[in-house]
C-alpha cells in the first residue's frame, strides 16, 4: 500500500523566474546590471560595485496567483467551476553588504521566491489534485563574498540553505480491490495532510560580471540545485464507507523529498547616457531534474480493516515529467536627479507539460511585464513596482490527462485519472522596496 501528499509547485515549474522588487521592475533583466545589496541574489558579483560603507535593501513584494478550473471528472462529465480562494502573499527580501575594502564585500540575507500558492474547497471537484498548499513557505538563507578582480571584472559566490515548510493537503481514494465502489464515490474518500520543515538544503551560487567599455556590461550567474528532504507528520483519515468500519490509522511519520533544479542567467547592459541602462537576459532552468517526488511512509499502516487487516504503507514515487524552462527577458531604468523609472518585459516557456497540469501545478508558457519607480529622499532610495504574468489557457483532454488519483490502497483497482478539464490562471505582483547606503 501506498500513500503521498504533494508538495507546491507552480508556475515557471515551481516560481516565477525572479525574486526582489527591483527585479520585478525589469521583469527578471537583472544580471549584468545588479549593483546593490540585493545583488546577492541577482548576480553577487554585482556586490563589489559598492564602497565607501554599508550597504541594505529590504523589500517585500505582494504575490497573488489567481486559478479557476472547470474539470472533467473520470466520467467524462463536465463539474462546476471552482477557484482558489487564497489571497496571496508578502514575499521578503532582505540583504546587507559590507565593503571590507575597495575590492573585498561581504554579504548576507534572506529571500523568498515569488510562488502561488492555492487554496480550494474541501470537498470540491479538485480535490483529488490537492485541497491547499496555502501554509507552505520557501525562504533561501544566503551568505556571499564578492571581489573586484579589476575595476573592469567582478566575480561573487554565495553559500545558502534553502529552508522549507510544506505544509498540502489532499484527498486520497480508498477504494480496495477487495469491494466494490463507484469511481470517486466520496465515501471512500481520505482526507490527508502532510507538513514538513526542512531546515538544511544547502546550495551556492557563482557570478561574474564584466565591465566591456564604457557602453556595455556582461554578466552570467550559476546556481546550484538543492534537494529538500526530512521527515514530516502525516495525518490521514480513514473512509467513511463500511468497508472500513473499526479500522485505524498506526503511525504519523513520512519523508518527502523533491529537487530544486540548477539555474543560469546571463545578461547585456548598454549604457548608452549616464542616465539610461537596458539589459537583455536570459534564464535557464533545468527543470528536467525535478523529474519526480518521493514520499516514504516509516511504520504507517491501516490496522483492522475487515477482511484484511493490516495495510502496510509504503514507498511512492510520483512523476512529474518536467521540462527545462526558458524566459528572455529585456528591461531598463532611467535616472534623472533624484528620480527613476524602469520597465520590463519576460516571455517564460513551461516546465510543466499541458499533460501533467493540475490545480496543484498550473504551469503554461508565461507572458510577464513589470514597471516601476522611485526616488532619492535624505539619503534612502524608496521604489515601488507592478507586476502582471499573463499565463495561457490550458485544456487537458480525459484521453490526455496523466494525473493519477492518489490512494493509500496498494490493490485498488484501476486508478483513476484527475486532472483533466480547463485551466485559466494569472498572477499579479506589487512590491515596495528600501534601499540605503550609509
Amino acid at each position: 500500500m501506498t500513500i503521498a501528499a504533494a508538495p507546491p509547485a507552480h508556475a515557471g515549474g515551481m516560481f516565477l523566474p525572479f525574486r526582489g522588487v527591483h527585479a520585478v521592475e525589469q521583469a527578471g533583466a537583472v544580471v549584468a546590471g545588479a549593483q546593490d545589496a540585493d545583488a546577492l541574489f541577482d548576480n553577487p558579483a554585482g556586490l563589489a560595485h559598492i564602497t565607501g560603507g554599508l550597504a541594505m535593501v529590504v523589500d517585500g513584494a505582494f504575490v497573488a496567483q489567481s486559478v479557476d478550473y472547470t474539470r472533467i471528472d473520470s466520467g467524462g462529465t463536465t463539474l462546476a467551476p471552482v477557484s482558489s480562494d487564497y489571497p496571496g502573499i508578502v514575499a521578503p527580501t532582505i540583504a546587507v553588504a559590507y565593503p571590507v575594502n575597495d575590492r573585498l564585500v561581504l554579504a548576507g540575507g534572506i529571500d523568498a521566491p515569488y510562488a502561488g500558492l492555492g487554496r480550494y474547497p474541501v470537498g470540491g471537484p479538485e480535490r483529488y489534485a490537492t485541497v491547499s498548499m496555502a501554509e507552505s513557505l520557501f525562504v533561501t538563507v544566503s551568505v556571499g563574498v564578492a571581489y573586484a578582480v579589476t575595476p573592469e571584472l567582478r566575480v561573487g559566490v554565495t553559500v545558502q540553505d534553502v529552508v522549507s515548510k510544506v505544509a498540502s493537503r489532499v484527498t486520497l481514494g480508498g477504494c480496495p480491490a477487495q469491494t466494490v465502489c463507484a469511481p470517486e464515490d466520496p465515501d471512500f474518500d481520505a482526507d490527508t495532510k502532510l507538513t514538513q520543515t526542512d531546515l538544511f538544503a544547502p546550495s551556492a551560487s557563482a557570478g561574474i560580471q564584466w565591465d566591456a567599455s564604457r557602453y556595455l556590461t556582461l554578466g552570467a550567474t550559476a546556481q546550484a540545485p538543492s534537494r529538500v528532504s526530512a521527515n514530516g507528520e502525516l495525518q490521514t483519515k480513514v473512509p467513511s464507507a463500511s468497508f472500513f468500519d473499526g479500522a485505524s490509522v498506526r503511525g504519523n511519520s513520512a519523508t518527502l523529498a523533491l529537487t530544486i533544479p540548477a539555474m543560469f542567467k546571463a545578461g547585456v547592459a548598454v549604457h548608452p547616457t549616464p542616465h539610461l541602462t537596458i539589459e537583455a537576459a536570459l534564464d535557464v532552468e533545468l527543470w528536467s531534474e525535478h523529474a519526480d517526488i518521493t514520499i516514504t511512509p516509516h511504520d504507517t499502516a491501516i490496522v483492522n480493516a475487515a477482511g484484511v487487516g493490516t495495510y502496510q504503507l509504503g514507498e511512492v514515487i510520483i512523476p512529474r515529467h518536467y521540462r527545462n524552462s526558458y524566459a528572455p527577458s529585456v528591461g531598463g531604468q532611467y535616472r534623472q536627479g533624484r528620480w527613476q523609472v524602469g520597465a520590463g518585459y519576460s516571455y517564460e516557456t513551461a516546465a510543466a507539460p499541458a499533460a501533467y497540469v493540475s490545480v496543484l501545478t498550473v504551469d503554461s508558457a508565461k507572458n510577464i511585464f513589470g514597471l516601476g519607480g522611485g526616488f532619492d529622499l535624505h539619503g534612502y532610495q524608496l521604489s515601488a513596482a507592478l507586476g502582471y504574468v499573463a499565463m495561457r489557457d490550458v485544456s487537458v483532454s480525459l484521453a490526455d490527462a496523466k494525473v493519477t488519483q492518489l490512494s493509500p490502497i496498494r490493490d485498488q483497482g484501476g486508478a483513476i485519472d484527475v486532472n483533466a478539464g480547463g485551466y485559466r490562471t494569472h498572477y499579479v505582483l506589487a512590491g515596495l522596496r528600501l534601499a540605503k547606503k550609509f
